[in-house]
């Protein structure tokens, strides 16, 4: 997959990982994470999200800046549980709160996310899957991949 710096990654930026449809990042959050480990926040990263004119589901996908962990493109996925084999990642599953700073919908989001290593006897994970779960109950799954160390 194509490497993305954190250079490219800005508002109004068209950008085209490989393997995905070329989009431009319209909004940044950032998130806060309170982790199962200890339960406080100590995890903070930006989130991009991209919009595309494909069709669903790859109208949109999401960036993440984990720091050391990497940058992380998610995008939908059909999977309904993480598959057999996979480790839950307990570190960067908790509690996680997304602040949204560009001014357009809501301020903020609260919900519980759980982050699978798809890929977990390798060297450098590099395959995800995520489930997160807000307040209201709505579910969102996600496949995750990870664009730059």
């Amino acid at each position: 997959m194509k490497k993305i710096s954190r250079v490219e990654l800005k508002v109004g930026k068209e950008i085209q990982p490989t393997g995905f449809p070329l989009g431009r990042i319209t909004t940044i959050e950032y998130c806060s994470l309170e982790s199962f480990i200890d339960g406080r926040k100590k995890k903070r990263w930006p989130c991009w999200t991209v919009r595309t004119k494909a069709p669903r589901p790859l109208h949109k996908y999401l960036i993440v800046d984990w720091g050391k962990d990497g940058i992380i493109l998610w995008k939908k996925s059909k999977l309904e549980f993480a598959p057999k084999g996979a480790k839950l990642w307990v570190g960067r599953s908790g509690l996680e709160e997304m602040e949204n700073i560009t001014g357009s919908g809501p301020e903020s989001y609260v919900y519980s996310m759980l982050v699978y290593i798809l890929d977990p006897k390798a060297k450098s994970p590099s395959r995800f899957f995520c489930i997160e779960r807000l307040r209201n109950n709505r579910i969102f799954r996600y496949q995750g991949f990870r664009i730059s160390e």
